[in-house]
């Protein structure tokens, strides 16, 4: 069996990703559409995150730009009352 490396990054990732999916459906209201925000979330990060040190509250790092992505996939019809 062949095992590898994961990165910092990635292992906040797998720590937190029940958080993020809870935060993601609670914001969506539909486990479908938190799924997909949640793998955007995933792929945002592990894409710009490469080689940069893991914040201290990696945590709420994470929610932070799991809900700025939740707000720019928001229709701007959406936001006007």
């Amino acid at each position: 069996m062949q095992t590898t490396a994961r990165s910092p990054i990635e292992k906040l990732l797998t720590l937190h990703y029940l958080s993020l999916f809870r935060f993601a459906n609670r914001l969506c209201g539909s486990p479908e559409r938190a799924m997909i925000l949640t793998q955007r979330t995933f792929r945002l990060v592990l894409d710009r995150s490469r080689g940069l040190p893991v914040p201290a509250n990696g945590r709420a790092w994470l929610l932070s730009i799991l809900f700025h992505e939740f707000l720019e996939a928001r229709p701007a019809s959406s936001l006007r009352k």
